[in-house]
């Protein structure tokens, strides 16, 4: 026999017995099926908050402050530093000499101001952050896809997140609906939202109220003072926002800052320790550093300064960890799945060992070699592993689709975009087709074993 006529016995084997073929096969697509959809869960949930990560600066940033709380004695601002390193005014100079490191790729100070933003008509608390111009080639900015990134350092506009319109309620059209929906919500066109003024309101001293600090009415001396600056862009931080480019802020030129009059709660707690002298110009300092092997050295160079350092990307090791175990907990359920199929395929070709004995014994009589004998199983193995594994992936794709899109009608409205939670590539599926394929053939290695031992003679006597 030939491949051609190995081919065509396996074939006709396979139809003969038509319902028991489709019901293995569909035994392995369940299998394929549930690892594929699994696995592409793993990977994008992985993929998902990875990406969200590098584009919030979580993996290559971290924030040093020379001050710090004792949270045992929350009246004190007292510094949980070492007694051999004493506090480090952050100033131009401190700042400058972080900059010029050569794992750095940025630094600045981080100077915010707390408000009351309004527009229109619709308010909300945040913070307007400064941001110098070098920014404008690093995530979330580099990525603006509503207006532009600032022209210079002292251009008086603003630039707001995706996150923060949410909060008020307002959805730019084009926007998915799902992140912005429900009663009360404010749907605008871009050109209402970008290039119009938003209005913000900060606290500001009023000494004509001092007077009435004397008479004890309890009123503090000070006053709201709004302010409007137009709107350059929309940028969207991503669902893991967090850190100095937090979801809910408004982001100004840092020449700029000087146009939102806000009274300087830091001087505030300069007074109360006594620190007059205003060595301490900026109360934190951002770091970005060029690659994230550069930032546990960083760190710790800043820790050597003096400086308290706060980053979420020195546990990068552990969430990876945290990762690798959900991915194998993911695979390890697809697998049990997959080792019933098998269990499966072994038990339909065992049983046509048993309906075929006498056409093998024929087959070696006529001359047939018991390698030509396993060829047939395999082959009809081959073909149950390739309709199965084809079959699985098309159905693991679909579901994962649907279990998506239903995931995002409901998480999409909390966490403010749509995540992709399955990462279906077609190197997956390729994959998941030959490992079909490679797991059904290795499966009817004993049936095949057992077929080509058999005796034609004793074969055909019983028959």
């Amino acid at each position: 026999m030939n491949l051609s006529d190995i081919a065509t016995l396996a074939l006709y084997n396979l139809r003969r017995n038509t319902m028991r073929t489709i019901l293995t096969s569909l035994g392995v697509a369940v299998g394929i099926g549930s690892l594929a959809a699994m696995i592409s869960f793993a990977q994008g949930i992985t993929g998902n908050i990875s990406r969200s990560m590098e584009n919030n600066d979580i993996f290559t940033g971290l924030t040093a402050t020379s001050r710090s709380f004792d949270l045992d004695a929350p009246g004190s601002r007292s510094t949980i530093l070492s007694q051999d390193k004493p506090e480090v005014p952050l100033n131009d100079s401190v700042i400058d000499g972080i900059r010029s490191w050569s794992e750095v790729a940025i630094a600045f100070p981080v100077v915010s101001k707390p408000a009351m933003v309004m527009l229109a008509g619709r308010s909300v608390q945040a913070s307007v952050k400064a941001v110098p111009m070098e920014m404008g080639g690093y995530p979330p900015f580099a990525n603006i896809s509503r207006g532009r990134f600032f022209s210079d350092a002292e251009e008086a506009r603003v630039i707001v997140s995706r996150q923060l319109l949410q909060q008020m309620r307002i959805r730019v059209e084009g926007d998915d609906e799902n992140i912005t929906s429900g009663n009360g919500t404010l749907v605008l066109p871009v050109d209402s939202v970008i290039g119009k003024d938003l209005t913000i309101i900060t606290r500001v001293f009023d000494p004509t109220k001092l007077d009435m600090i004397k008479s004890r009415n309890g009123e503090l001396p000070l006053r709201n003072e709004e302010t409007a600056i137009q709107i350059a862009g929309i940028i969207d931080n991503g669902a893991l926002s967090s850190g100095v480019f937090n979801g809910s802020d408004v982001f100004i030129p840092s020449d700029a800052i000087n146009y939102v009059p806000c009274i300087d709660v830091r001087s505030i707690y300069d007074i109360m320790d006594g620190k007059t002298d205003r060595t301490a110009k900026y109360g934190y300092v951002h770091i970005r550093v060029k690659e994230h092997n550069n930032l546990k050295a960083v760190k710790y160079r800043l820790e050597e300064m003096g400086l308290q350092v706060f980053s979420v990307g020195d546990k990068l090791d552990d969430i990876e960890n945290i990762f690798l175990m959900l991915d194998s907990i993911f695979a390890a359920v697809g697998v049990i799945a997959l080792l019933v199929s098998v269990l499966g395929i072994v038990n339909t070709l065992i049983m046509a060992i048993y309906e075929r004995r006498k056409e093998i014994g024929i087959m070696k009589s006529l001359g047939a070699t018991q390698w030509q004998i396993k060829m047939i199983f395999y082959l009809e193995a081959a073909i149950i592993g390739l309709v199965g594994g084809v079959c699985g992936v098309v159905g693991g794709k679909l579901a994962s689709q649907a279990a998506s899109s239903f995931a995002n009608t409901q998480i999409g409205k909390i966490i403010g975009c749509n995540l992709e939670f399955f990462d279906f590539s077609w190197t997956l599926a390729l994959m998941a087709v030959l490992f079909s394929v490679i797991i059904s053939v290795a499966a009817s290695v004993y049936p095949a074993n057992r077929a080509a031992g058999i005796d034609p003679l004793d074969a055909l006597r019983r028959e």
